[in-house]
């Protein structure tokens, strides 16, 4: 699983829930959540003014943003739909430690450089 923040976590979460609403209810929600993002208006602003159909979506997108959004590794068959190259290039990052060694008491040791002994003669 990856836990996705901020905007790419409603970009995820909106790509599990947009079958639901019609574009004029998106561009609604993307307003809301623009006014959100920015400090324009508050959460509680924002759900009054819209319609009670869309408060629920609009309210799991807040989420999102907030909270963050776990997304099956298993479902992102195709990850390039939901995630940014930026965050492709982390989650490569990420799997790449992953297969790193953990680090042993011997590799963390403390490591003492001796300079030519003819300096201290």
């Amino acid at each position: 699983m990856i836990m996705l923040t901020g905007i790419e976590a409603v970009k995820a979460r909106w790509q599990s829930i947009k079958s639901r609403c019609s574009a004029s209810d998106h561009r609604l929600l993307l307003h809301a959540m623009n006014q959100l993002v920015n400090n324009y208006a508050t959460q509680e602003e924002l759900i009054e003014e819209l319609p009670t159909a869309l408060q629920g979506i609009f309210m799991r997108l807040v989420d999102a943003y907030l909270n963050g959004f776990w997304l099956d590794e298993g479902v992102a068959a195709n990850p390039a739909a939901v995630l940014s190259p930026a965050m492709l290039a982390a989650q490569q990052v990420r799997q790449r430690r992953r297969m790193q060694p953990e680090p042993t008491p011997a590799s963390e040791a403390t490591t003492y450089i001796i300079q030519g002994l003819n300096q201290y003669n």
